[in-house]
């Protein structure tokens, strides 16, 4: 079976996410495990749309497990779930998982917060993991270090679609990754990406996940439908 992550995790970059909302990890997972995950969607990513940035979410396991196994195998390893748990301090649920694409010569996202969406109250993170080699060429990623101390940001978006955040003025660009390689950040770090120069689709997996003491704003109540990824592992 594929061997999922050989990544070790410290605690100067759990210290980083509260500290700055995010941290590189170098070689998250295999490549066995990246080609795996492109292989199942490799259709999706060269399909034509009109669409510029397109993604495909997983959030019920149960039901996708069977269409994408490989990569709802990844979200659901012990060695992945431990990690995580060990970066948020509980357990943690799953809130959805995201194969996203940027078109060639596509745009990616203006400046947001995830939780500009779904107002969640506690702790989240977000991975977003290369599946190609990814540069500011081809939509890199964007971080503003601190900005998750801000707090939640109102929408300056006045069209329908994606939440829109005024541009930080601490914008910094990722370095470039290859394939297998993440970041981590808060789920109320600032973040978006540019332009995709090239003639390929540019490929990447970003998924989020809540600490299981999470509740939703707007109602108090906790994540109650979403699945807790501890479960999984320990199943």
């Amino acid at each position: 079976m594929t061997q999922v992550t050989r990544f070790v995790l410290t605690q100067e970059m759990v210290e980083q996410f509260y500290r700055e909302g995010f941290f590189y990890a170098r070689g998250f997972l295999t490549k066995e495990m990246v080609d795996a995950i492109n292989e199942e969607n490799a259709a999706f990513a060269n399909e034509k749309g009109t669409g510029e940035w397109k993604s495909k979410a997983i959030i019920d396991i149960a039901v996708e497990q069977e269409l994408y196994p490989e990569t709802t195998r990844f979200l659901t390893s012990p060695d992945i779930v431990s990690l995580l748990e060990q970066i948020l301090g509980d357990q943690v649920k799953l809130w959805m998982g995201m194969y996203a694409v940027v078109a060639p010569h596509g745009n990616g996202l203006e400046w947001h917060q995830d939780n500009q969406y779904t107002h969640i109250l506690g702790h989240m993170l977000n991975g977003f993991i290369a599946l190609d080699d990814i540069s500011q060429e081809n939509a890199g990623l964007w971080l503003a270090p601190g900005s998750h101390l801000l707090g939640r940001q109102p929408n300056i978006n006045t069209e329908p679609g994606h939440k829109r955040a005024a541009e930080p003025e601490n914008g910094v660009a990722c370095p470039p990754l290859v394939p297998g390689d993440a970041v981590f950040f808060h789920r109320e770090t600032l973040h978006h990406s540019k332009k995709n120069n090239t003639d390929k689709p540019r490929r990447a997996y970003a998924f989020q996940v809540a600490a299981a003491s999470c509740r939703y704003a707007q109602s108090g109540k906790r994540l109650e439908d979403r699945v807790l990824l501890s479960g999984y592992a320990k199943g």
